[in-house]
């Protein structure tokens, strides 16, 4: 890799995705599967926000009501499972009433249902939560909730699937200005050396471009994946 590529890519993201703008300069909510749940329905066809409008602000009523401390995890997907007869009540607590694609229900009522489907399909907290079959079906089984619903749930929960992976390698193509698609490998090397570049961590680093990537690719189809073995850039910080 040449230092001129993660030169070219730290410019890139200075211009596009700035740490002073951009809203996802964190490592998404590794750890607390009840925040990734709600930040997947929550996010979806809305403006994120800032640390205390949107998204985060939903994080943070749902974190007061279950008296769990900044510094503690919101881990219990059985928690939210609660809910699932409660909408409204949880739609309160939450101070959200958006409600889910196709009007079906609150994203309050739809996270409190993928939580009982995922809960029934063996996924109880973030350690459990996998790019399988099972869980995928138990998110989509829910109506107004999709394919990208589980992939943002899995990807929040710190882990990536092939799909997210191929997205990374575009968005390192486009930072670096490649003229070819970079192999999942040679994305994820430029992703750590870009990390260190800018001197924050590679997991901050690729919630970001992740977001930024599924925002620019949002309005076109997504193609299938033609990439070799997917690399993980999060595993360079085991």
């Amino acid at each position: 890799m040449k230092d001129t590529d993660v030169v070219r890519a730290a410019e890139f993201i200075g211009a596009e995705l700035p740490r002073e703008a951009w809203p996802h300069w964190n490592q998404g909510w590794p750890r607390e599967s009840e925040a990734a749940l709600l930040d997947a329905i929550f996010s979806s066809r809305a403006a994120y926000g800032t640390p205390k409008t949107g998204v985060r602000a939903v994080v943070d009523r749902w974190r007061t009501h279950r008296s769990v401390a900044a510094d503690d995890r919101l881990d219990s997907l059985p928690a939210l499972a609660a809910f699932t007869d409660r909408g409204d009540e949880l739609a309160t607590i939450l101070g959200n009433r958006q409600r889910v694609p196709g009007n079906y229900f609150t994203k309050a009522e739809g996270a409190a249902r993928a939580a009982k489907a995922l809960v029934e399909s063996g996924c109880r907290s973030s350690a459990d939560v996998e790019d399988t079959e099972s869980l995928r079906s138990a998110v989509v089984s829910v109506p107004g909730l999709g394919p990208r619903t589980f992939e943002t749930l899995v990807f929040l929960s710190g882990k990536l699937t092939v799909t997210s992976i191929d997205l990374l390698a575009r968005f390192a193509t486009e930072a670096s200005s490649g003229e070819e698609l970079l192999s999942s490998t040679d994305a994820a090397e430029l992703l750590v050396a870009v990390a260190e570049h800018l001197d924050v961590d590679v997991q901050t680093l690729t919630h970001a471009a992740w977001r930024y990537q599924r925002t620019a690719e949002q309005p076109r189809r997504s193609k299938k994946s033609t990439m070799p073995p997917a690399a993980d850039p999060l595993a360079e910080t085991a």
